[in-house]
């Protein structure tokens, strides 16, 4: 779960046009579908069965003294206050899970939060953005997997999940705009990430029932705010501009948060 901040200059009048510019692959087979049901479906079933498993893994993400670590500078980046968990997450998730977020601005005065959210004991504690983000008011416009190379990351490329999205929000006399934003995430465990939910819990499955591990996952979200440039943007340009500058603060904070394998 996490928030992002909505204020009136982010709006704009008309509803956007932001269409993908990358190519899209054709939809999942039927059987894919049903593959993946049942991986999903024996995960679940398999967690509960295995409920008792009590050797908890280390984190993939960084902490200090116990909570999620955001540095206050990466790169050409500055953030702002650290804070962790609000109020209504720690009354919706599991006691033990933890939380961190900053906003970041740099020098050409871009703006983006990221956010970390670290499970505890209970698997609960993590859940696909695509979740939270509708009940936030947030409508999801589009969503797929990017490459964003990354130097410090396996193979120096990050695998994430991309979502365009729209806000309904209140501007002046009364009329009602639309805020855009660029959300991205995934997954980090101990010496593993993905950008898909089915295989973090197939991977958490497989911890529990072979290792007897309770596998602690972390999620990152990051999200940037599109500049309200108006009717003009019926392209998807801005999109992409916000996109590129998720992916610079990626490459600069990535080293700081993620523990590589063997550290």
């Amino acid at each position: 779960m996490s928030e992002s901040p909505i204020t009136s200059t982010q709006t704009e009048t008309e509803q956007p046009g932001v269409q993908a510019t990358a190519s899209r692959a054709r939809g999942p087979s039927t059987l894919l579908l049903a593959a993946l049901v049942a991986i999903l479906g024996g995960g679940l079933l398999l967690t509960a069965l295995t409920s008792d498993v009590m050797k908890m893994s280390e984190p993939g993400v960084r902490l200090v003294d116990g909570h999620p670590f955001l540095s206050d500078k990466v790169g050409n980046w500055t953030g702002g206050e650290l804070q962790g968990l609000t109020e209504i997450e720690r009354q919706l998730l599991p006691p033990d899970t933890e939380g961190a977020r900053r906003l970041y601005t740099d020098k050409n005065h871009d703006e983006l939060y990221c956010s970390v959210i670290l499970a505890g004991r209970d698997t609960t504690s993590i859940h696909r953005p695509e979740l939270c983000l509708p009940g936030q008011g947030w409508r999801i416009e589009s969503e797929r997997t990017e490459a964003i190379p990354t130097a410090a990351a396996p193979g120096g490329v990050l695998h994430v999940m991309r979502m365009d999205a729209t806000h309904s929000a209140s501007v002046a006399d009364g009329q009602t705009g639309r805020v855009r934003a660029v959300f991205v995430y995934w997954f980090v465990g101990k010496n593993r990430e993905t950008p898909y939910h089915w295989q973090r819990i197939y991977w958490t499955a497989r911890d529990r029932v072979f290792r007897n591990t309770n596998h602690r996952w972390a999620y990152i979200l990051i999200s940037a705010i599109l500049p309200d440039e108006g009717a003009q943007d019926t392209t998807g340009k801005s999109s992409e501009k916000a996109m590129k500058v998720v992916a610079r603060f990626v490459r600069d904070i990535y080293p700081t948060l993620v523990i590589k394998e063997g550290k």
